[in-house]
């Protein structure tokens, strides 16, 4: 299983056009870690979504980001486009779950969620899942991908959750400033940047270990 995953879309879906474009016949899915859109209403993002999948031809698996409609995180999706909050998704033999949103920032965006929020919305720890566990999150985990002018501003929940479940592997994005690949224990962590920069990533799931890439066009 080999997914393209992308972040902070924020409206340029012409980017991911041309990503598609080349990638199409390589990948089986297309993960989207959060904020679609700029503060534009829900009927944007969902143009958004749509568009994604016609131009990939493949399915399109999401969450919304701090900068998303409310509305997204009900949304049942459509058509292959697939709302990952708070929601289990079985993809091929792997498990994929999502938690959509930013937390709490001076900014006021569109969806925040303080600490307690997160963890209530964590699934519960379960070692046979956590083996073939993909989180999706738009806010990063706490001390991975989240340094903003030497503050660490993750999510402490999810950095608690990482140590207990240990996951096969971990999508995150929110933070600009980031773009990379790394290993903590078994769990990958993969933020692929922002979309509308450029940055993308891609990452093939085997059954015990994953491979991951950042790539950025040129």
């Amino acid at each position: 299983m080999r997914l393209l995953v992308v972040s902070d879309v924020h409206d340029r879906v012409s980017i991911y056009q041309r990503v598609a474009s080349f990638l199409k016949n390589e990948i089986d899915a297309t993960v989207v870690a959060g904020d679609l859109t700029y503060f534009k209403p829900f009927e944007h993002a969902v143009k958004i979504l749509k568009a994604m999948r016609e131009s990939s031809g493949k399915p399109v698996y999401f969450v919304a980001g701090n900068c998303d409609s409310p509305k997204l995180l009900a949304w049942e999706g459509e058509n292959d486009i697939i709302n990952l909050h708070r929601r289990f998704i079985l993809l091929g033999s792997h498990y994929i779950y999502g938690i959509g949103g930013g937390n709490i920032s001076p900014f006021n965006t569109l969806i925040e969620w303080s600490e307690d929020e997160f963890k209530s919305m964590l699934p519960t720890v379960d070692n046979k899942v956590c083996e073939k566990l993909v989180m999706i999150t738009h806010t990063p985990i706490h001390q991975f991908f989240d340094e903003v002018n030497g503050y660490n501003i993750g999510s402490t929940s999810f950095r608690e959750f990482l140590l207990k479940c240990v996951p096969l592997a971990w999508v995150t994005g929110h933070i600009h400033e980031h773009s990379g690949v790394l290993k903590y224990g078994r769990t990958t962590i993969i933020h692929p940047g922002p979309l509308m920069k450029g940055y993308y990533g891609l990452l093939e799931l085997g059954d015990s270990e994953v491979v991951a890439e950042v790539r950025r066009l040129v």
